[in-house]
């Protein structure tokens, strides 16, 4: 009994986690109701997942509303702007149903698909560089484009898990409403865990030392010389 209650048993910070995820999941929906503030939510439950999957274990509430209004300006900004984008993107798809048939439909619909996706891309890596870096909106929405390019099998996971309500939706009403509960309860703190998860060796090597690789190079050299 004494071993299952360790902060050391596993048992035990899986459950742990598991509760934490499910404050930040609530902490999260609550803030994205005023719906303008959904990109400070989003950056700022990236920033605390950020510290779970290095394992530093942030103070969840200090961190969370210390990230939301450090980065507000910024992941507003960048969130209207997506907002805008996806919406008239919907649109288009919209006016087509509407007017359009055959081959000519069915082409744009695909063309259109592939836009949203991009954006989709660029913003599963935006608002998590947000919530780790300083830097102008501008430099982050270019990095994002950058690293959703040269990290595409990464990026391909992640814009599946960041549009799975959506794609549950639009497969089968009737499934997303059985999981309702599940996006309520704990679902977009885990789908932003494990994009952090993914995400952290891209981070480890962006903050790697430049001179790191030439140190190790000279150290090797050394060890033979000693030899």
């Amino acid at each position: 009994m004494k071993k299952l209650l360790d902060y050391e048993n596993p048992l035990f910070q899986f459950l742990s986690r598991v509760g934490d995820l499910m404050m930040l999941n609530v902490l999260f929906l609550v803030c994205c109701v005023p719906v303008v503030t959904i990109g400070a939510a989003v950056t700022a439950m990236c920033r605390v997942d950020q510290g779970y999957v290095t394992g530093r274990e942030p103070g969840m509430f200090k961190t969370f509303f210390h990230s939301f209004k450090t980065n507000f300006k910024q992941a507003t900004i960048a969130w209207l702007i997506l907002a805008l984008v996806l919406a008239c993107l919907v649109c288009d798809i919209l006016i087509i149903n509407g007017y359009l048939t055959g081959t000519a439909a069915r082409v744009l619909r695909l063309v259109i698909i592939g836009f949203i996706v991009i954006v989709l891309a660029v913003a599963s890596y935006l608002f998590p560089l947000l919530a780790r870096y300083e830097n102008t909106l501008r430099q982050h929405l270019q990095n994002a484009a950058i690293l959703s390019i040269g990290k595409l099998p990464r990026t391909v996971v992640m814009v599946v898990l960041n549009a799975l309500p959506v794609i549950i939706f639009l497969l089968s009403v009737t499934t997303f409403f059985k999981t309702l509960a599940f996006w309520v309860i704990i679902g977009f703190s885990v789908m932003n865990f494990l994009d952090c998860y993914l995400l952290r060796p891209v981070l480890a090597e962006l903050e790697k030392p430049k001179d790191q690789p030439e140190q190790e190079e000279a150290d090797e050299t050394d060890e033979d010389e000693a030899e």
